[in-house]
């Protein structure tokens, strides 16, 4: 949280930090990384579901192969 206190002229002097909170622009910026590293984590998975998809087809290939091309 921040205040501006008032200056002997009237006006508002500099934004001055209340507690720990951050401000507005700091909690952007912070959903703004933790979006992105979410983002990340998606593709990572998506790319592992789709390289497991790959090597669940390459046993069942070779299954069939050692069957003789039986299903």
């Amino acid at each position: 949280m921040e205040y501006k206190k008032r200056n002997k002229d009237g006006t508002y002097g500099e934004p001055i930090k209340i507690g720990t909170g951050l401000s507005i622009d700091e909690q952007v910026a912070s959903l703004g990384e933790q979006l992105a590293q979410e983002k990340i984590k998606g593709i990572q998975k998506d790319l592992l579901i789709n390289s497991l998809g790959e090597t669940v087809t390459q046993l069942k290939l070779e299954v069939m192969a050692l069957r003789g091309g039986e299903a």
